[in-house]
């Protein structure tokens, strides 16, 4: 009888254990810039060189930032300073073609322009269609050494939007960036949505966003994310910013946080085998 009773309690463990697996589902991408410092990051850990290559290398530094919480903090090193103008490095994943797809990034910002540029970005498709998906920008003040952040769907200016100017140099922000797809209310009408959180709780529940913006009626919705770019942008325009612990998953938890538990097969298995003696 103990054994049967034991081998039911067998049976449930593994389930339940499978059910949290298929629920904590691994990110697509995880990047803590875990390489020698200092090093260029191109052609290292699947990292490749799409534009300037050469020019201002993207570099690993030491130390990595940190984000109370956060599962990348304090892990492994960090890229930059990025210079204000130079070489862009991408890395692909899993493409996402329907629902939403998120990357979380601890940003530490050096210094910045008035005028405004992009360093981060989604794309869409092969790197070199340039076809780049919710792009994150940096504008400073033009009285006061604060900056904000920006946020634009594609490449129309339409759809630049930007926080007040509370942000300081020198602390370190958690941002996420998401891209939804969503069915368009008329044949090839644009209305995907672009959504950036800065400094969300880290947790499993999805806040609202701080910035949110749509493709507008000069672009078109995206078919296949698939790959995240850093870019160093224009001279006279981008920041110079820190980057670090880059997550990227299709749902929130994953991206942001270690949601659903993980199996713990050791414990299981003990308490199954005490059920025999």
């Amino acid at each position: 009888l103990m054994k049967k009773i034991a081998t039911g309690f067998f049976v449930l463990a593994m389930a339940a254990s499978f059910a949290i697996q298929a629920f904590a589902a691994a990110p697509l991408f995880v990047e803590d810039f875990n390489y020698t410092a200092p090093s260029g990051l191109a052609g290292q850990g699947g990292w490749a060189a799409h534009s300037g290559a050469g020019t201002n290398p993207q570099t690993v530094n030491t130390p990595g930032l940190t984000y109370l919480g956060y599962p990348s903090s304090g892990i492994g090193n960090l890229l930059g300073p990025l210079a204000t103008s130079g070489e862009d490095t991408n890395h692909g994943f899993t493409a996402v073609t329907a629902g939403s797809v998120y990357a979380a990034l601890m940003v530490n910002e050096v210094s910045a322009q008035t005028a405004g540029d992009y360093f981060f970005h989604f794309f869409d498709g092969p790197i070199a269609s340039n076809l780049f998906r919710a792009r994150i920008f940096v504008k400073k003040d033009a009285s006061t050494t604060n900056y904000a952040f920006g946020l634009q769907s594609s490449s129309a200016a339409g759809s630049l939007v930007y926080t007040p100017f509370i942000y300081a140099p020198g602390s370190t922000h958690l941002l996420v960036l998401k891209y939804t797809y969503n069915p368009n209310v008329a044949p090839a009408a644009p209305d995907d949505a672009v959504s950036l959180f800065i400094d969300p709780v880290v947790g499993c529940t999805e806040p609202a966003a701080t910035l949110t913006t749509v493709t507008t009626t000069l672009e078109i919705d995206a078919i296949s994310i698939d790959g995240v770019a850093i870019r160093q942008g224009s001279a006279a325009n981008a920041a110079s910013v820190k980057v670090d612990g880059i997550r990227v998953a299709n749902n929130w938890g994953d991206a942001v946080s270690i949601c659903g538990g993980s199996p713990t097969h050791s414990s299981s298995w003990g308490q199954i085998k005490s059920l025999y003696r």
